[in-house]
């Protein structure tokens, strides 16, 4: 989940570390031993809104210009060979880059309900949101991902999707 939020294999590793170590340091809070990963998701989510608020506080007091280091990260020593990559690239790119650009709120249930197979019921525990606003932004979010998804891929078979717009 935290991968598919970041984007980033390192963030995603930070994310999960620190959900860890929270979990970890706050286990007596658990009261139901049964919903242990809807928990460990309402951390990582906590995790999340903590460093996306410390970023924007740091980039508003001081803007960094940041070093893409994509070049290193093609050839890490986990990563996988070429044809792998090549495979998980042709499978995987257009969802990642369609559920990127949904709205963050609409990401996340998108996520934990069609990626993480969680309840409606488990998703409003975790984002702290009633059941019906869940529903809502599923069907939404669902809707908005199907559209960007036709629309990618009318752009790289070099077909533009038609938006209704009159010349």
């Amino acid at each position: 989940m935290a991968l598919r939020q970041a984007g980033a294999i390192q963030l995603a590793e930070d994310w999960t570390q620190e959900t860890l170590l929270r979990a970890w340091r706050n286990f007596s809070q658990l009261d139901d031993e049964v919903a242990v990963y809807a928990w460990l998701l309402k951390i990582l989510d906590r995790v999340i809104a903590d460093d996306t608020r410390r970023e924007a506080r740091r980039r508003q007091l001081a803007p960094i210009i940041a070093v893409d280091d994509a070049q290193l990260q093609a050839h890490a020593c986990a990563s996988p060979g070429p044809f792998e990559q090549t495979l998980q690239a042709q499978t995987h790119a257009q969802l990642a880059v369609a559920i990127h650009q949904l709205p963050e709120g609409f990401r996340q249930v998108v996520l934990l309900r069609d990626m993480e197979g969680l309840s409606y019921r488990d998703i409003a525990a975790v984002l702290e949101l009633p059941k019906g606003t869940i529903m809502s932004r599923l069907s939404r979010g669902r809707r908005m991902l199907a559209k960007t998804l036709i629309r990618l891929q009318g752009v790289e078979s070099g077909i533009e999707a038609d938006s209704g717009e009159q010349p």
